[in-house]
């Protein structure tokens, strides 16, 4: 697991607040941004949720969540009461998810999906660490090439990062999946039923 840098973390620390209220300017006092938008029937990609959110999230049918911020551990009491489960993938802001957190945020988004629940994955503004992880799920579980997956989320969430292809990890993602895929194609060869 690459361990982020003093100058990342103190970057990301010293622009944390600056960039937090302008993107309650852009979404909540402007409202020239939406919070959060569905990008699946099962999955939402939004910014970072205020405790006086997660009532509407779950009245959404929201009840699992993936937290990319570092730099908040998220309304946790509230998700408690409420019965919301939290993944908490810390990653310093302006950086990406590791691999490993990556394949951990797509498991338990996949595990949710599958119980017929509402995922709520999110970073500071919802722009790219969330959506390094949403568009690496919509790559394995809706079967999407990234661009296809990228089309998708810029669709659904305009103001996504639209280089998410071009993020080291998510190349990184794909080409284990195609690794898998080939592999287990070979091993149906070798033995076939």
């Amino acid at each position: 697991m690459k361990t982020r840098s003093f100058y990342e973390r103190l970057y990301a620390g010293s622009v944390f607040y600056p960039t937090l209220a302008w993107n309650v300017m852009l979404g909540r006092v402007l409202k020239v941004r939406r919070w959060w938008d569905s990008v699946d029937d099962h999955v939402i990609v939004g910014a970072r949720p205020f405790t006086r959110d997660v009532e509407t999230l779950a009245a959404l049918g929201v009840r699992a969540v993936v937290n990319t911020c570092e730099e908040y551990t998220g309304p946790i009491e509230e998700y408690g009461r409420l019965g919301i489960v939290q993944l908490h993938i810390p990653t310093v802001d302006f950086t990406h998810p590791t691999i490993d957190n990556v394949r951990q945020g797509v498991e338990f988004i996949q595990k949710h999906v599958e119980q017929g629940e509402i995922v709520y994955i999110h970073c500071k503004a919802g722009r790219a660490r969330s959506a390094t992880v949403a568009i690496c799920w919509l790559i394995e579980h809706r079967q999407m090439t990234p661009d296809e997956a990228q089309a998708l989320l810029l669709s659904k969430r305009p103001h996504v990062n639209p280089r998410l292809t071009e993020r080291a990890v998510v190349n990184e993602f794909v080409a284990s999946l195609e690794a898998e895929r080939a592999e287990s194609a070979t091993a149906r060869l070798a033995h076939p039923s």
